[in-house]
């Protein structure tokens, strides 16, 4: 702390000895033409006659006044601002299966979403709060297909970095190829399960 008031000083101090060197360049540089531009002003002032610069006055503050009353009318275009609509989650999904044939990264978002429906009904099915993530999906009465518990287990624990973007017709196949609606409706026949209570 006391350190501080020692510190300011010296800046002060190299402040006022860096303006006292440099002096004539900041009148020559600086204060000479503002003083030059403040006496062209004068003359203007003097030259003009008062009701030109009152009329110029009130043009200036008639024009500020209109514009920003124009700026709060709508007019025309500004009425007819689209709002971008929201999407809902099965139009979402739908726009991922549209564009997973770009690519792993699409293919992998809508096995993550799956995935993460997957762990919501084993919560459910455990009665326990959504807490784990980055775990195995497993739980009671849960015993998918191996390809589609490879895909569910690449959306929750796994990326999309995983599995190099296929190049060639020739290239392995990795659990992201498998068709979703495999998926969809081995989750549906499980909540079916939950909800009829056979498990």
């Amino acid at each position: 702390m006391k350190q501080r008031p020692i510190f300011i000083f010296s800046i002060a101090v190299l402040c006022l000895l860096t303006a006292y060197v440099l002096r004539n360049l900041i009148y020559e540089i600086i204060i000479v033409p503002f003083a030059y531009l403040w006496w062209v002003l004068g003359l203007y002032y003097r030259f003009l006659p008062q009701v030109a610069i009152w009329v110029l006055l009130i043009a200036v503050i008639l024009f500020t006044a209109i514009r920003g009353l124009l700026m709060e009318i709508p007019v025309g275009k500004r009425m007819l601002v689209k709002k971008k609509k929201s999407e809902g989650p099965v139009e979402a999904l739908s726009l991922l299966v549209q564009k997973s044939k770009q690519g792993n990264y699409y293919k992998w978002l809508i096995a993550n979403r799956l995935g993460k429906s997957a762990r919501e009904l084993l919560d459910q099915r455990e009665a326990r709060g959504i807490k784990q993530k980055f775990t195995r999906l497993k739980g009671r009465g849960w015993n998918p297909p191996k390809d589609v518990e490879a895909y569910l287990e690449s959306g929750v624990n796994g990326s999309f970095a995983d599995y190099p973007q296929r190049t060639w017709a020739g290239s392995p196949s990795t659990p992201l190829d498998l068709n979703p609606q495999k998926v969809i409706e081995y989750l549906e026949s499980e909540m079916e399960n939950n909800r009829n209570g056979h498990r």
